[in-house]
């Protein structure tokens, strides 16, 4: 049995999202990036479609006591927030949810994650400050809880 759980619609994202208690009490443990990019012997780049650009990202929570991977096919966009001055790395109650038409190209519906409950993917400001958001957007997400 696959224990990776793909989310598709509306129902998936709530019930991700009650599974793991909003995220509530929760903290990014781990989080490995793969472009897809390389470059063979003769020197030849190979830049691979969205499908090629992925995510890992691993969550413990005092809420679940379970770990829980989050993995982002098709990444679009990353900003990921590490030490702050003066604030924890204590998620409170995350954001999640699809985006219609929040970047070009296909899908013209996104995934978003952020660690703010109240972010808004259409008001992203990366200028450099704190505190501030991590947020993930891409085009497609699978979840299941690890060990």
């Amino acid at each position: 049995m696959d224990p990776w759980k793909t989310i598709s619609t509306q129902d998936d994202l709530e019930a991700l999202y009650e599974a793991y208690f909003g995220f509530h009490d929760s903290c990014i443990v781990a989080v490995n990036y793969q472009s897809g990019a390389g470059v063979d012997r003769k020197g030849t780049l190979y830049c691979p479609g969205a499908g090629g650009h992925r995510m890992s990202v691993i969550f413990q929570s005092q809420m679940a006591k379970r770990s829980l991977e989050l993995y982002f096919i098709g990444v679009r966009q990353v900003h990921l927030i590490g030490w702050e001055y003066n604030y924890s790395c204590n998620i409170c109650e995350a954001y999640l949810s699809f985006a219609e038409g929040l970047l070009p190209g296909e899908p013209g519906k996104q995934i978003v994650w952020s660690n703010y409950s109240s972010f808004d993917p259409h008001k992203i400001d990366n200028a450099v400050h704190e505190p501030a958001d991590t947020y993930i957007i891409a085009n497609e997400l699978r979840w299941r809880y690890v060990e």
